[in-house]
């Protein structure tokens, strides 16, 4: 069937028709909104799960209008290649929620950048989880856990002409502290540390540290090198960790960077995180590391706390700290090794790379045995760490630390990064004749290193047990000379007005697991306080000393035995040498019981005075008043303090020394 015909003007019409058609076609084809799946905002669909997520709250609380609007960008991506060689990693800031932190590998010579928002500074506060039950106290500064206190150390009583004077000096090499804020001003807490580092082949330096940036500015949202000077600050990390404090008025923009050191190969691992209650993780920036080597040997060490409460006058909170799941756990290192050179203040840093953990991801070690307990000068409680399977004739590097704030650690937590002390030193014995017991059940004060023969005694428990029971049995025939006392009688009809017998048992009792049980280190040690003993006798391996030496000491009792002739005929240690009991002990037990009983000591410049007893120190304090040197040995020594010694006074006038009960007071 033909077309039929049209006129010129018809065909003028169609032609128009036919365009404007083709036109709504193309505006429909270009706006038409359902070509794409999507939903606006403000128009709610209860059916569309697509459009309900898109009305969730966001993973981090964004202040609309702080956020940048930028223009969309191609980024070219293509198989085998990374965006390394063809484009340049997005600089925009990875937003940081409160209390959260974010772990991130950080290339060497390059930036991570992040962001926390004034909306978040303004949010509300975290709520904080139960703490320890009383703060902790170092050299007289304290981080208080209690709710609503500035959680940054503060100064207990400090004076401000300390000896050292280092203190303030030290915290501004680990934090910049903000001027007093006000209103409109909030504190921010900024942490960062190093859980792993690079390594190299050629050296056994530490990788450079990371390096911290912090603007507040709009004109320097990724600070870091090559930034204006005057719109950030830099603080390098010391020893793997930073702590920067700032009165924020709004966003806080962030930037770590890792130098560029071609002796060094591998990337940074770090966590960062801020919050406006309390730093994150935290470092005890103080001289006083909380944690003491009472003593070890060969292939173990005893460490304790220091006491957690001034006294135990408070018997609730002695309690609570007595029954409390132990909060603190130690790391080591052998010094001879660098695995943690460069990351002893960073938690993440020593618990992946410390030799010695409590335990690992992954991995649970049985070298650390630790436990509350109160041995020790007014029977405080503090945590006692007995590690095992070291090397002999070696120096270790130990730190405390806590995880988290003692009860509650990671993200969300106030303070869940954890917590590190100062790190301290330790060495073991180089002989195996001498071995640490503690736990025992009648001198439950002893906590020290023993005589021991480890052929006779395998283990520490039956070496325990053959010292404390033979101390008991000493101790039940002194008890039976003290029931002839009249104990229980009139004030006037006691024996003294100031000592009764119950003084008089805890001294003799005390006095007796001393001399009981000596305190042994190597024959080596060259200290002068130390008394050689069992020198005639075979060392554990069957070796003697020089025959030289053997002529010497065959004419010394003192010298070719040890204190008490059980030990030369049951343990047969060998030669070790004793650090004496403290004078002391020996004084206190004359005066806290009966003349009848005839106990008396020997006064210095007395014969046999310096083979019998020692002198507490009295010069070489470190700045927190402490002796590290044990001079002399009482049951439950950790340290010696410069003030308030128990040292009792030596101007008592004895005579003589007599045998008591089979052991002399000598």
């Amino acid at each position: 069937m033909p077309l039929p015909k049209l006129s010129p003007l018809q065909s003028r019409l169609a032609a128009s028709l036919i365009a404007s058609a083709m036109l709504v076609i193309l505006y429909f084809a270009i706006s038409w909104p359902h070509f794409a799946y999507a939903a606006e905002v403000d128009s709610i669909r209860p059916e569309d799960h697509n459009h309900e997520r898109l009305l969730e709250t966001p993973y981090l609380d964004l202040d609309y209008e702080d956020i940048e609007l930028r223009e969309l960008s191609y980024e070219a991506e293509f198989i085998g290649f990374d965006r390394g060689i063809i484009g340049r990693a997005t600089t925009d800031p990875t937003p940081m929620i409160n209390n959260v932190a974010i772990t991130t590998n950080i290339p060497q010579g390059q930036v991570m950048f992040y962001l926390f928002t004034n909306a978040s500074l303004w949010a509300d506060k975290s709520p904080e989880t139960p703490g320890l039950p009383s703060p902790i106290i170092l050299n007289r500064r304290s981080f208080d856990t209690s709710a609503g206190e500035d959680p940054v150390t503060k100064d207990e009583d400090v004076n401000d002409d300390s000896e050292d004077g280092e203190g303030d000096e030290q915290d501004q090499g680990l934090r910049l502290q903000p001027r007093q804020s006000t209103t409109d001003q909030r504190t921010l807490y900024i942490t960062v540390t190093t859980c792993t580092q690079p390594t190299s082949n050629t050296t056994t330096d530490p990788a450079p540290q990371l390096q911290l940036y912090v603007s507040q500015s709009k004109n320097n949202t990724n600070p870091g090198p090559g930034q204006n000077s005057d719109l950030q600050d830099m603080m390098e990390l010391d020893q793997g960790y930073a702590l920067y404090e700032l009165n924020a008025t709004g966003n806080v923009y962030m930037g770590i960077y890792a130098k560029n050191d071609s002796t060094y190969s591998g990337t940074y691992n770090a966590q960062i995180a801020a919050s406006i209650d309390k730093p994150y993780h935290y470092y005890w920036n103080s001289s006083d590391p909380n944690l003491f080597v009472a003593d070890s040997d060969a292939n173990s060490a005893l460490l304790f706390t220091d006491p957690l409460i001034a006294n135990s006058s408070n018997t609730t909170l002695y309690e609570e700290w007595m029954n409390i799941t132990p909060p603190f756990q130690i790391f080591a290192s052998d010094s001879g090794s660098n695995s943690i050179m460069g990351l002893q203040n960073s938690y993440c840093g020593l618990q992946t790379n410390a030799q010695i953990v409590a335990s690992r991801a992954g991995q649970t070690t049985s070298q650390i045995v630790t436990g509350m307990t109160d041995i020790g000068v007014g029977t405080l409680p503090k945590q006692q760490f007995y590690v095992t399977g070291l090397g002999a004739g070696k120096t270790y590097n130990v730190a405390l630390a806590m995880s988290g704030n003692s009860t509650a650690s990671g993200d969300g937590v106030v303070g869940g990064g954890g917590q590190v002390f100062k790190m301290t030193t330790f060495d073991t014995l180089q002989s195996d004749n001498c071995a640490v017991i503690y736990g025992l059940s009648f001198c439950n004060q002893v906590a020290y290193a023993v005589p021991t023969n480890p052929n006779t005694f395998p283990n520490m428990s039956t070496l325990a047990a053959y010292y404390d029971n033979a101390t008991a049995y000493n101790y039940g025939i002194f008890k039976k000379v003290l029931a002839q006392i009249p104990c229980d009688t009139t004030s006037s009809a006691q024996y003294s007005l100031a000592r009764n017998c119950t003084s008089c048992d805890a001294a003799y009792k005390q006095w007796l697991c001393s001399v009981s049980m000596p305190r042994c280190t190597d024959y080596t040690s060259t200290f002068s306080w130390l008394q050689p003993r069992a020198q005639g006798q075979p060392f554990p391996n069957g070796t003697f000393l020089d025959p030289a030496t053997l002529k010497f000491v065959n004419n010394s009792a003192a010298l070719n035995g040890s204190r008490n002739a059980s030990i030369d005929t049951s343990v047969v240690p060998g030669p070790y040498k004793e650090v004496l009991p403290c004078e002391d002990l020996c004084y206190n037990l004359v005066q806290s019981c009966p003349a009848s009983m005839g106990f008396n000591c020997p006064q210095p410049g007395d014969v046999g005075f310096n083979e019998s007893y020692g002198l507490r120190p009295i010069t070489g304090a470190d700045v927190n008043g402490r002796f590290a040197n044990h001079t002399c040995n009482f049951p439950g020594l950790v340290y010696f303090k410069s003030a308030g010694s128990l040292a009792l006074p030596s101007q008592i006038v004895v005579v003589a020394t007599f045998v008591v009960l089979g052991l002399t007071l000598m």
